[in-house]
């Protein structure tokens, strides 16, 4: 079995990479052979295209991991993929099993459920068999780190990711105990002490960033 993890960030350090990664090492461990390209080094127009089909062709397995950017897919993995939908007829009906991993800084489930809908629209349209998709959140503060390496913040994670190489392995959708222990917050505090921490972290990125949010967008000077 041939797997390709397509990492659908623009960030060359980014938790999705860090996820990307801990699910290509662990498909290895499970004599899977799987490699991880990142969106933009395809970039967009028709030779990133052409790379992308060709990946896409040898591989038996798609996994699509990637971040919720306004609780859809970043525009550059939109992009891709829509490319690839347009010249879906260079696959000559090949049609790998597909897979969706959706990751946000926000512990909601709800906050991934419109990207997660949108990865399934786009098997159902390519033609291949959706096998499911699971969202994780409360991966902000994991930072880029490799998730052995960002502790607490990815417990969580780390122990459904066993799961997770488990339905892919055996090519099968992903279980109903894989969805339902993927949606778990990764914060183990009470409701209002995890408000109270996100809200800090939030007014931090703010300061450090120089951020203005209560500017008009198309404000003129």
């Amino acid at each position: 079995m041939s797997v390709l993890i397509i990492a659908g960030s623009r960030r060359p350090k980014s938790n999705t990479g860090a996820i990307a990664r801990d699910l290509q090492a662990r498909l290895a461990a499970a004599d899977r052979t799987a490699e991880v390209r990142r969106v933009p080094k395809w970039g967009a127009g028709p030779e990133a295209t052409t790379e992308a089909l060709t990946r896409v062709a040898a591989a038996d397995v798609v996994v699509l991991v990637a971040p919720s950017y306004l609780d859809e897919l970043p525009a550059v993995t939109q992009r891709l993929l829509e490319d690839v939908w347009a010249r879906r007829a260079e696959l000559d009906g090949h049609a790998p099993l597909f897979y969706g991993i959706a990751h946000s800084g926000f512990p909601e489930p709800i906050q991934r459920r419109a990207e997660l809908r949108s990865m399934r629209f786009f098997a159902e349209q390519m033609g291949w068999a959706w096998m499911g998709g699971i969202g994780f959140g409360g991966t902000s503060p994991i930072d880029g780190r490799p998730l052995d390496e960002a502790g607490m913040f990815s417990r969580q994670l780390r122990t459904v990711m066993p799961l997770v190489v488990a339905d892919i392995a055996a090519a099968r959708p992903f279980s109903a105990e894989t969805v339902k222990r993927s949606v778990r917050s990764p914060f183990p505090l009470p409701r209002r002490a995890t408000i109270v921490l996100v809200n800090a972290r939030t007014r931090r990125t703010v300061r450090d960033k120089q951020l203005v949010l209560d500017g008009k967008v198309y404000a003129s000077d």
